[in-house]
């Protein structure tokens, strides 16, 4: 999401640069509530107001860049899914690269998952994930429609499973700081989630 000044002049990219670093560096190692304005001011050496210029408050600086990396993610699982016409493995295929995209990004998985209160951010638009979640979603009903997924249950259900079990993994992850890849088992995980969302009419099919 790109942020403009009141003169609707784009911000510097180096600038934008220092702010994202501080703010992957401060919001991924501190609570949210100990991060203010001019913590963030004083570590990247611009001053408080140019940041007011920009970013009317801690949260749309945040969320401004949440929303960029999600964006990141969404065009990271657009280019992995090209080309591939099997529904069940695209669905495994989005779940290895969501894991794969925060394995190599704990920082910015830390304040998804776990340093953002869940009330403050449902307040942002950024917290639907639109892009990310509709093609997901899409991706789930294209499986109700040709008879992979089960037609009874609606598509945003199956997406908040996958979701929920891909967040406690994650989870999981962050906070036993566990050493072994977060990828290592998403082909388990993935059967598992299968086994809950696939058609029950072809569970006994050959």
């Amino acid at each position: 999401m790109a942020q403009v000044t009141p003169a609707n002049k784009p911000l510097n990219p180096e600038t934008k640069t220092r702010l994202e670093a501080v703010v992957k560096e401060l919001f991924s190692s501190k609570d949210f509530h100990q991060v203010n304005m001019r913590h963030i001011a004083q570590k990247t050496g611009i001053g408080l107001n140019t940041i007011y210029l920009y970013y009317e408050s801690k949260e749309r600086l945040l969320f401004s860049f949440v929303d960029e990396w999600i964006r990141q993610l969404d065009s990271r699982l657009e280019e992995h899914l090209q080309g591939m016409a099997d529904v069940k493995e695209k669905i495994r295929k989005t779940i290895w690269v969501i894991l794969d995209f925060y394995e190599k990004n704990p920082d910015i998985a830390t304040i998804v998952i776990m340093t953002v209160p869940f009330k403050t951010w449902m307040t942002d638009s950024t917290f639907k994930q639109k892009d990310l979640s509709m093609r997901i979603i899409d991706l789930l009903r294209e499986g109700q429609k040709n008879g992979k997924l089960d037609p009874g249950v609606p598509a945003e259900v199956m997406f908040d499973i996958v979701y929920g079990v891909i967040h406690r993994l994650v989870y999981i992850w962050l906070y036993l700081k566990k050493k072994e890849a977060l990828t290592l088992d998403a082909n388990m995980y993935f059967d598992i989630i299968w086994r809950a969302i696939e058609n029950p009419g072809n569970k006994h099919v050959a």
